[in-house]
């Protein structure tokens, strides 16, 4: 028991740490707490969505049939997986009330930072893998707007016209030199990232408009930077939304992860290879079952609880299953059972759509261009 205890405190400062760190960094981002939002969302009533910038005049952009836009980009150095699934169900629920979600594919940042051995290879897995599975997650043609860079070459036009809007030093400020380490590591990050988020704003994609961007803490620096060039540009500011993400399956303190295979369920994994992962998975309980059943486990920081909180369990049963984990009257074995049955159900319908989707790509692929008088 004496081990148990110890083993519990410990997990439970992971929690505490993991909290901590949070709270620090919206108060450090100056980002807002979305409790003081009026939007009805499992994700901010199970503590997904966490923070926000302005999503208030997003929601109320919806609210007036205004057609706000969401961007949310994808680097096709593998596939998809569960943690980016989270973000695009809660796109597809906004499209649903009347937003457009705008999905740039940038093969060239894959290429440039060496994730993919060539520009060719990159494509081919947006092709393959991650096209169809963002169909087949439920996106409507007629509201999503997706692109490869090195194939809707327009982009490139607009981040030419929006470079001019920067300067080297304040592109070095945001990133580091780390993050520079090529020119075309500098063109990229500085100026074709941001046209990714300010496509909407221009007159061929209905704007200037209203914008939100979903992303990680770590990723605000580059929304900061995207509303300064918008302010030089006379383009509206993007908003963000900030998504507390699905820990990795080895390490509550990571991300799920498209380098580390088996930290991640990929929306392309079979569904025997998705039960082996979470076979393996760490769990929030302790090393004795005897034990658990007294001291309880530590949900928040568990990936099994955690991937079922996400996808597969309504407000109430999420509640309940924490209780059950907290109090001891549920065991890891009999929660990754019940996680496993729910991710291959998903897996094998999710992969029967995706089959279907191979035929539906041209239907999402963006072919309006950009005319650089407008610019």
């Amino acid at each position: 028991m004496k081990e148990s205890k110890k083993e519990l405190k410990e997990k439970q400062a992971i929690k505490e740490k993991l909290e901590k760190e949070y709270k620090a960094k919206i108060k450090e981002y100056a980002l807002t707490n979305v409790s003081s939002l009026i939007y009805d969302s499992d994700l901010i009533k199970k503590d997904i969505l966490i923070a926000h910038h302005k999503f208030d005049e997003f929601i109320n952009a919806l609210k007036q049939k205004k057609k706000p836009a969401i961007i949310s980009g994808v680097n096709p150095d593998g596939p998809l997986h569960l943690g980016h699934a989270v973000i695009f169900k809660e796109l597809i629920e906004l499209q649903k009330q009347g937003a457009d979600v705008f999905i740039p594919i940038s093969n060239d940042e894959s290429y440039i930072t060496k994730k993919s051995n060539s520009l060719f290879e990159a494509r081919e897995i947006a092709l393959k893998d991650v096209i169809p599975s963002l169909i087949a997650l439920g996106f409507e043609p007629q509201k999503t707007f997706i692109h490869i860079d090195s194939d809707y070459t327009d982009i490139y036009n607009l981040a030419i016209y929006l470079s001019t809007k920067l300067t080297l030093n304040r592109v070095k400020g945001v990133f580091g030199f780390n993050e520079l380490s090529t020119p075309g590591s500098f063109f990229y990050l500085g100026s074709v990232q941001e046209a990714h988020i300010l496509l909407p704003q221009i007159k061929e994609f209905g704007g200037p408009r209203i914008t939100t961007v979903p992303v990680g803490f770590d990723q605000h620096p580059q929304i900061l930077l995207s509303r300064f060039i918008a302010k030089k540009a006379n383009m509206v500011p993007p908003g963000e939304l900030i998504f507390n993400f699905l820990p990795s399956l080895k390490d509550p303190e990571g991300k799920m992860s498209k380098s580390k295979p088996e930290t991640a369920i990929f929306l392309t994994d079979s569904p025997e290879e998705a039960e082996r992962k979470l076979k393996r998975a760490y769990t929030g309980g302790l090393k004795s079952g005897a034990d658990q059943k007294i001291l309880g486990g530590v949900p928040e920081i568990c990936p099994i609880f955690l991937i079922q909180k996400y996808h597969f369990l309504s407000l109430k049963e999420t509640k309940d299953l924490e209780k059950k984990c907290k109090s001891g009257k549920i065991l890891c074995g009999d929660c990754k059972k019940q996680c496993i049955e729910f991710t291959k159900k998903f897996l094998k319908e999710h992969h029967e759509k995706r089959e279907k989707a191979k035929k539906q790509i041209d239907k999402f692929l963006i072919k309006e261009k950009i005319d650089i008088k407008n610019l």
